[in-house]
């Protein structure tokens, strides 16, 4: 069984590390992820049906399980929000690939005058066929 946390951590205000933030991303795009988002909705619910089936003459019980519900479905949007953060923060450290354009056939054949070994090409017969030489 893994162990529940109910209290704050040392250093978890932090901001996330690049393994973080890389585990996290993985997740986002897992197909794990759905299930997680309707692991938590299913709680939302569960505390939300606490609610309508408070009776309505305990008005404080009613407050209560109200705040609780509204509570409770804050922090699964704000957990989607945060999670969309983190998307974004490890896509921005990432770093982007730089294009290089691929030589044209003139310049390939240009360098290959240079260096025979830096190009290989399939011999072009008169009549523009590849092969038939």
């Amino acid at each position: 069984m893994i162990a529940i946390r109910t209290q704050r951590r040392f250093g978890v205000t932090a901001s996330l590390g690049p393994t973080q933030l890389r585990n996290l991303f993985a997740l986002l795009h897992s197909e794990t992820w759905p299930d997680l988002l309707d692991v938590m909705e299913q709680c939302c619910i569960e505390i939300e049906t606490t609610l309508i089936n408070t009776d309505a003459e305990a008005e404080a019980a009613v407050l209560a399980n109200h705040k609780m519900s509204k509570a409770a479905w804050m922090i699964f949007t704000h957990l989607q929000n945060k999670m969309n953060d983190v998307d974004n923060s490890y896509m921005s450290s990432v770093e982007k690939p730089v294009y290089v354009p691929q030589p044209t056939r003139e310049e390939m054949e240009r360098e290959n005058l240079l260096n025979p070994t830096l190009y290989t090409f399939i011999a072009e017969a008169p009549n523009g066929n590849e092969g038939d030489v």
